[in-house]
């Protein structure tokens, strides 16, 4: 269970990749395929609950949950599916606070820590989002969003080398990722790596010739046709 949303307050350098980050298609675990780790009641909640937050009715989905933890307050997944419904309307303190009890209560998921780091993106917490994120990739190495998520953080601090390597490492993962070129472009670019910048906007432009580019790399390249 990925989120998906829209963002509003990003620096210059990375609006445009964050606004097409968060129309992403589903994450490495959806929210359909959620696995329960064990009969544990911690990990189990009620139908009432979840359907509306898979069918997006996110202030319905609060309710309901909020009614689960009254008499469950130790259910690690509805404190989690809280937060995430929490976060889709943009209230990402209340998202991080449900997020960590989950992570109180014993939980250990990718898309948990993904989350979190997205949440900590939106306040601008980049060191907490990296945190997140090099979680997110110890749980799940192989899913290239995390990967992607540490290159945002990674980049937002100006670490750029360290970017690039974790931008690099999605692109390898998930190759048809137009967002993860997008963030190895960027990333790239503000290291002076010119030619690998290039590279990365040619890709992404074969995968989706319509995708706006940050003005940055418009300026790198503005006799390229982008």
């Amino acid at each position: 269970m990925k989120r998906a949303r829209h963002t509003s307050r990003w620096p210059l350098l990375l609006g445009f990749l964050l606004i097409f980050a968060a129309v992403m298609t589903p994450g490495c675990q959806s929210l359909h395929k959620l696995k329960k780790g064990s009969n544990d009641e911690r990990w189990v909640c009620p139908e009432y609950a979840d359907l509306p937050l898979r069918q997006g009715r996110f202030e319905e989905a609060i309710e309901q949950h909020l009614q689960v933890i009254s008499q469950e307050p130790e259910n690690g997944l509805a404190h989690y599916h809280l937060g995430y419904a929490y976060g889709q309307l943009g209230l990402h303190p209340d998202e991080i606070a449900h997020y960590l009890r989950a992570m109180d209560l014993g939980m250990e998921r990718g898309d948990l820590f993904y989350n979190l780091g997205m949440s900590y993106m939106q306040l601008e917490e980049y060191l907490r989002a990296e945190q997140a994120f090099l979680r997110a990739v110890d749980i799940e190495p192989d899913c290239g969003e995390n990967h992607r998520g540490l290159g945002l953080a990674h980049l937002m601090q100006e670490h750029y080398h360290e970017a690039i390597v974790s931008c690099r490492r999605a692109t390898t993962l998930e190759p048809n990722d137009a967002d993860s070129w997008h963030c190895l472009a960027l990333a790239a670019a503000k290291s002076d790596e010119v030619g690998e910048s290039w590279t990365a906007v040619k890709r992404l432009r074969q995968l989706d010739p319509d995708y706006t580019l940050d003005p940055i790399l418009i300026e790198l390249f503005p006799f390229q046709n982008l």
